[in-house]
């Protein structure tokens, strides 16, 4: 289906191979996870499958690619996409149009099948990745996750041979991620589909990969089953962690694999009595929000304290990011909103983002200077602000962004670029920050970094509130939840209860082990696991 030869590439202006002697085959039919550090080539080497390396990207190539027999370093990308399609990491910057129908039915148009076919074939790929109930709606209008699931909507109507999917579950929910998941393995038995897909949060991907590809960041790619692959890797999920640990073999690649004959003594509960509760940061009361007829918000009222990280979770399109973007004063709404007991119901954004900053899900809003040390320097200046270099540079230190202050942000990764945006709205120590999907783009690496940053932040009595569909990411931080469903809160408590409990919410950790008590990988206390 796909055999790579001593493939070499460098992008221009480069100093070294992003792809170095790299060669590998993938057969027909098969689904492949490509994994490694941000960075390390993956989107590179996917790209090159479909001829946008190097015919959009210019660069320096060598070596041989065939894809079902031909050549996509020669063809291109406008001749290989008649037999492959690809989804993007980024998928608001594939949309020709605006209204949903029109958007995945384009490629059909294009290829030039009749109105009833490609109706047909739209419908039929709508009711399969649940949106059918958003065919007639705006593209601008809808949350990030289902933006992701129209843009796999439009590859997947064409029929192609070769998926590739590069972050495809990003800003999907748990339940969402593994309904596609499920969809497109469906998909590939019936249509002899081969799959390579780009993903960071490996334990959404592994229990479905027959093979993986890693990049380990040198230009070089590894090739093997999962078991041969996992053991080479330092960053992995909780599952194969906790199975290293314990010597497992092979590894199992789903909760459901770990062995049962573990004998578990389960954490004590304890009762804890609060004897100091810390100030409002940030409190919002019956606050309502209705766009073009439809109830969106429906009085919702939750108070963010100093010192608190707070993870809002839930499906796509319930409402967070609309919530965000009310307490912001962004939508139109009703209700109440304090920040440090003051209301800024008549505050202007101006004024209002003095005291929160804000990251929304692409991060690409934020980004117009020539480099990644000047969005900084604009961020100060709009809050009549001045800082040393020195400062600067040590505030980009701390997000991993070290030796990007002169790069041009919007050539960067995704993972990057979200972090410089991060940057850029935390450079003038706002008392509450408000992130939305964070955790985008980002390798276990960086991810573990963005944790030990925000706990930073919160010991500085930050008021903290993440948006997020990963729930490994949220158990690691979280004081408290609050789970989002159709504009209402749904639950509002304590991380372990929804993190143990709740089928749609749990961690790996607690999976693994169930009625222990434990849902981090820094609960498991292996004195107390004993097998029978």
């Amino acid at each position: 289906m796909i055999a790579i030869n001593h493939f070499y590439f460098k992008y221009p202006q480069s100093g070294k191979h992003i792809l170095k002697d790299v060669s590998l085959q993938i057969p027909s039919g098969s689904l492949t996870l490509v994994t490694g550090a941000s960075g390390s080539g993956k989107s590179t080497l996917l790209r090159s499958l479909n001829g946008l390396v190097p015919h959009f990207t210019g660069g320096e190539i060598s070596g041989k690619i065939n894809v079902l027999g031909k050549d996509p370093i020669n063809l291109g990308p406008e001749q290989m996409a008649q037999w492959v399609s690809t989804v993007f990491q980024e998928p608001e910057t594939q949309f020709i149009y605006d209204r949903v129908d029109d958007e995945i039915a384009f490629a059909l148009e294009h290829a030039g099948l009749n109105r009833d076919e490609m109706q047909s074939r739209v419908d039929t790929a709508c009711l399969f990745l649940g949106i059918d109930g958003l065919q007639s709606r705006r593209i601008s209008t809808l949350s990030g996750g289902e933006k992701q699931r129209i843009s796999l909507a439009s590859a997947l109507v064409t029929q192609p041979r070769l998926l590739i999917l590069d972050e495809p579950t990003s800003q999907l929910d748990p339940q969402g991620a593994d309904e596609i998941l499920r969809y497109i393995l469906d998909l590939r038995s019936r249509l002899d589909l081969t799959i390579l897909i780009s993903e960071h949060r490996l334990e959404r991907v592994l229990p479905y990969a027959d093979q993986m590809i890693y990049l380990p960041g040198d230009g070089s790619a590894r090739v093997g089953t999962p078991e041969d692959i996992l053991p080479q890797m330092l960053l992995v999920p909780p599952l194969i962690e906790v199975s290293k640990a314990l010597s497992l073999s092979p590894l199992p690649t789903h909760p459901e694999e770990f062995p049962k004959n573990l004998t578990i003594q389960p954490v004590k509960e304890t009762v804890s009595v609060e004897t100091y509760a810390p100030p409002p940061a940030l409190q919002i009361s019956d606050l309502s929000v209705k766009l073009s007829g439809q109830q969106i918000l429906d009085k919702i009222t939750l108070t963010i304290h100093q010192g608190e990280i707070l993870a809002m979770m839930g499906p796509n399109g319930a409402g967070k990011t609309t919530l965000l973007r009310a307490v912001l004063g962004l939508v139109p709404s009703q209700g109440a909103r304090l920040v440090m007991h003051k209301s800024i119901e008549n505050h202007s954004l101006n004024t209002i983002i003095n005291q929160i900053g804000y990251l929304p899900q692409t991060p690409n809003d934020l980004l117009f200077s020539e480099t990644v040390l000047d969005e900084l320097v604009v961020t100060l200046t709009n809050h009549n602000l001045e800082m040393s270099s020195e400062e600067m540079l040590h505030h980009l230190k701390e997000l991993g962004l070290d030796g990007l202050a002169s790069a041009y942000p919007r050539d960067l990764s995704v993972g990057e670029r979200q972090r410089v945006a991060l940057a850029a709205i935390t450079i003038y120590d706002p008392p509450i920050i408000l992130l939305d999907e964070p955790t985008r783009g980002l390798d276990y690496g960086n991810k573990q970094s963005l944790v030990q940053l925000l706990q930073i932040w919160k010991k500085q009595k930050k008021a903290i509130l993440v948006v997020t569909h990963d729930v490994e990411f949220a158990a690691l931080l979280a004081d408290s939840v609050l789970i989002f469903n159709e504009g209402r809160v749904t639950y509002f408590g304590e991380p372990q209860k929804i993190f143990t409990q709740h089928p749609d919410y749990q961690t790996q950790t607690a999976q693994i082990f169930p009625g222990s008590g434990w849902y981090r990988l820094e609960d498991v206390t292996f004195s107390r696991l004993s097998a029978h």
